[in-house]
């Protein structure tokens, strides 16, 4: 019989921010790095540990683990199944951004909410935990997805009307902010030479991509096709504080999102362009766009699934993800409500049965590290204590963010810098 010792009771709520000088740092030592939990389990493992990695995020690690094992065992993904899993994943997105309405519009959140999870379900994810992809396909889906997929294609002109609200509304917030704040200068949300990295196909940006696109002011820097690119100050540690080589730290999430590339769906691109056409840096009202885009892409996502097309024969001619040789590195990531996250699989031997020898998982929270610092020592040099809107700003994967207005127990701990004499 196994024994779990708890020898500390964690607040959720609670959070500690360091102060040295006039910089400041959210401490992520507490957190756990998920790598080791994959390293040394054989790949055909995978899937199941991958669908209950994170509690608050669990279909874009299902997803992203997924691709990541297929890219090392060189399997192609047919176009069916490729389409489900673009719905379990804009269902997923939709229904972490509609959470946090409900302080704001708890209607909207409620009906969104709920139309994300029937997406999910047609996608054969009902559970909180998904179970849609497999290596090389989806499952098969049953009646009940077939029922969920129609109801939620009834559901799609409603949620898109609201989700459209939600935009005006954080429209008109955002514009009251900003007038409430002009005579100060930037507000925190401002981030001087920070790169923006998000998923794209083509000239679009996709939460679902294959091609990761850097961009600084909307202008292109690099596109890559794994993570070879980023690499850690600190390797292995709670905050490794990536970079791009060559080209320093980024930030990744809505706000990157809509400064990388223009959104495929026509109704979030026209918001898309107001909000870029206002400083493109509001986070709540980024959000929501994605929201509506979310809703778009489901939309047209039910309106084309052939529920009939799902057996999972491999068929390269029909693979919207081709076929590769296997390789010794697999790469998969999905652009998820709070940015990239990376899974990256290594493992030596070629055989079906083989064994990861290492895993690097990035997470949005671990990648965003260095524009919450500059958030929090913005919100040091202002003489305002506004760690909380700088927390929210860059919304860490962590239960705090969902405190209500300020409830966030946050701990400052003052370090002394000794100066020395020349």
């Amino acid at each position: 019989m196994a024994r779990i010792t708890l020898d500390e009771i964690v607040d959720p709520f609670e959070a500690k921010i360091v102060v040295a000088g006039d910089t400041a740092r959210l401490d992520l030592s507490a957190l756990p790095r998920l790598d080791p939990i994959l390293a040394g389990r054989p790949a055909a493992e995978v899937p199941k540990l991958v669908e209950r990695l994170c509690g608050l995020c669990p279909a874009a690690h299902h997803l992203a683990g997924v691709r990541a094992l297929e890219a090392l065992l060189g399997l192609g993904v047919p176009p069916a199944a490729e389409r489900v899993r673009r719905l379990l994943h804009h269902g997923s997105v939709l229904s972490v951004h509609a959470t946090r309405l409900a302080l704001t519009d708890k209607l909207a959140a409620v009906s969104l909410r709920a139309f994300a999870k029937q997406a999910m379900a047609a996608a054969g994810s009902p559970g909180h935990f998904p179970a849609t992809a497999v290596p090389g396909g989806a499952v098969e889906l049953g009646e009940d997805a077939l029922q969920a997929s129609q109801e939620c294609a009834g559901q799609a002109a409603d949620a898109l009307e609201t989700a459209l609200r939600v935009v005006g509304a954080a429209a008109q917030a955002a514009a009251q902010s900003a007038a409430q704040s002009a005579a100060r200068g930037p507000g925190i949300q401002a981030a001087p030479g920070l790169l923006d990295v998000a998923l794209v196909t083509g000239d679009h940006l996709d939460l679902y991509g294959q091609t990761l696109r850097a961009a600084h002011d909307g202008k292109t820097i690099l596109e890559a096709s794994d993570d070879a690119v980023i690499v850690e100050a600190s390797p292995g540690d709670p905050a490794p504080r990536p970079y791009l080589a060559g080209q320093g730290p980024y930030r990744v999430g809505p706000v990157a999102q809509l400064r990388v590339a223009p959104l495929s769906t026509p109704l979030a691109r026209q918001w898309q362009e107001r909000w870029l056409g206002q400083g493109g840096q509001d986070p709540a009202w980024a959000r929501t766009i994605i929201m509506a885009h979310c809703v778009e892409v489901i939309k047209d996502l039910l309106s084309h699934t052939d529920q009939s097309d799902t057996d999972q024969a491999e068929d390269s001619s029909s693979a919207a993800t081709a076929p590769a040789a296997p390789s010794q590195v697999g790469t998969g990531w999905v652009d998820g409500a709070r940015g990239l996250l990376i899974h990256r699989y290594e493992a030596a031997a070629w055989e079906a049965d083989r064994v990861l020898e290492r895993a690097r998982i990035l997470t949005p929270t671990a990648q965003n590290e260095y524009w919450l610092a500059q958030l929090l020592a913005q919100a040091v040099a202002s003489g305002e204590l506004g760690f909380e809107a700088a927390i929210r700003t860059a919304d860490p994967c962590l239960p705090i963010t969902s405190a209500p207005p300020g409830t966030m127990k946050l701990m400052v701990e003052q370090l002394m810098i000794e100066k020395t004499e020349n």
